[in-house]
């Protein structure tokens, strides 16, 4: 997607679940930092710093004393420990590392909201704060669709707090109060405007045809399972899910009792996003998927963060600190453990060390999917010459059909009309996905790549006159 130009990217991106602003964002820091794996990899790295950052500021804010200004040492206990809980969510970690929008969107959750929360609570307010938040907030919406219900969560806490102040201070007037709101949610509205149609484009998409299996307690229960990381130290139970969907819940009910601004404000951060997907999912297509609630995740663990600091005894909130670290710690070593043996595994740079290493320059690489597709030209020395099987249909938009360009495919005519003595084939087996073996063709040779996502194979065809002379 990051190597369209411009208007190209936006055409596609339409046909994409995602808005295009990380494509943007990448496609400008290959263009200065070029677009190797880690590089490339350091456009989800440094924002998921960035949000360990953002929610240590967040709280700290959150729970600033108005009067002196100063932070208590349970507010930041609270700040310390929040950030320490997503350094150490599975979560986080996963999708810090790989190239797509959602570490980003986190940082982007963090930071609005804590210019949002600076704005409302310092006084004077400041119009930087107001333009800071309203420019995140904007960027935040254009990463990921789900951003819209973070987004609505702040303002709704930002009219309810404007409200409660107006009635308890009512020296300034209402358009006075009101005004720098009403300028951000409009400046948020008309900036996400020219994106309406290809949002609802993008929703009909997902209505007609998504991956997700339809909504129920049990779907639910294994996202808030993988959500959390327990997926790395037992198998799959939608119930222990659902009993963590209960706790977090409880979390949210009990910080409200607080009654503090700051409360409110994790709680509706948390909590918006999370009812939202349910609602959604519940009465049309299922949305509910761990990875889209990472911005949400974020405001959930500061609130357990913020009721553990409260804990009268010290005995007791050390040991409970302790315990919420330990944990979090335990999650993410099985993770990464996990994680160390899936890279011993050679995947598809495995495949494609093989088939480089084998191949002539001018012979035909097929691969049996877009989502291979792009996965096989990050990994190859040869690029030119690969293209993805058209099996005269077009693809689901799930398989990342629109990264493609037209000229990145070949049917099964433009094979034939080509006459390639050799054809190179890269498959994923797991997934049923295979390159066709074509008329006048036979299959000479294969070798197998297991990867932790899938099991690739790469199989060597040769053209039957081909076969015949080398045997003879």
């Amino acid at each position: 997607m990051a190597e369209f130009s411009e208007p190209e990217l936006l055409v596609h991106a339409r046909e994409d679940p995602h808005p295009p602003f990380f494509y943007l964002v990448l496609k400008y820091w290959m263009a200065v930092f070029g677009s190797s794996t880690f590089a490339t990899r350091l456009t989800s790295l440094i924002p998921g710093l960035l949000a360990i950052i953002g929610i240590f500021l967040v709280v700290r804010e959150a729970y600033r004393d108005q009067q002196t200004k100063e932070c208590t040492r349970a507010v930041n206990m609270a700040a310390v420990l929040a950030a320490a809980l997503i350094a150490l969510s599975p979560l986080h970690i996963l999708w810090s590392y790989q190239v797509r929008m959602y570490a980003l969107g986190t940082a982007l959750a963090a930071f609005s909201s804590w210019f949002l929360l600076k704005a409302l609570f310092r006084e004077p307010s400041h119009k930087s704060n107001w333009c800071f938040f309203t420019i995140t907030a904007i960027a935040l919406v254009y990463t990921h669709n789900f951003g819209l219900f973070t987004v609505a969560a702040q303002y709704l806490f930002a009219t309810g707090y404007l409200s409660f102040r107006h009635r308890t201070h009512p020296e300034r007037s209402t358009v006075q109060r009101f005004l720098p709101l009403i300028v951000s949610a409009t400046c948020t509205s008309l900036a996400w405007l020219p994106w309406v149609p290809s949002f609802l484009h993008q929703r009909q998409l997902v209505v007609d045809g998504f991956w997700t299996k339809p909504f129920s307690w049990e779907t639910a229960g294994a996202t808030l399972f993988d959500m959390f990381g327990v997926d790395h130290i037992m198998d799959l139970n939608p119930t222990i899910g659902l009993i963590i969907g209960q706790v977090a819940l409880l979390v949210v009910l009990l910080l409200t009792l607080g009654r503090r601004p700051g409360d409110y404000f994790l709680a509706l951060a948390s909590g918006l996003p999370f009812l939202a997907g349910i609602l959604v999912s519940a009465f049309s297509r299922n949305i509910f998927n761990d990875r889209y609630f990472m911005f949400s995740q974020i405001f959930l663990l500061a609130a357990i963060a913020v009721l553990v600091s409260r804990v009268p005894l010290r005995l007791i909130r050390y040991t409970l600190v302790l315990l919420c670290v330990g944990c979090s710690g335990f999650l993410a070593y099985h993770q990464w453990h996990n994680r160390e043996a899936d890279f011993q595994l050679p995947g598809i740079q495995g495949a494609m060390a093989s088939v480089d290493s084998r191949r002539k320059p001018d012979e035909l690489v097929l691969v049996c999917d877009p989502a291979i597709y792009v996965s096989v030209i990050a990994h190859t020395k040869q690029r030119q010459g690969i293209f993805t099987f058209h099996p005269g249909e077009d693809y689901p938009f799930t398989h990342g059909a629109a990264a493609m360009h037209p000229d990145e495919y070949l049917t099964a005519e433009d094979i034939a009309n080509r006459g390639d003595t050799w054809i190179w084939a890269v498959d994923a087996d797991s997934y049923n996905w295979k390159v066709p073996m074509f008329g006048g063709y036979k299959l000479v040779g294969e070798s197998r790549f297991p990867g932790f996502r899938a099991k690739y194979a790469v199989r060597l065809y040769a053209r039957s006159t081909e076969q015949s002379a080398n045997t003879q």
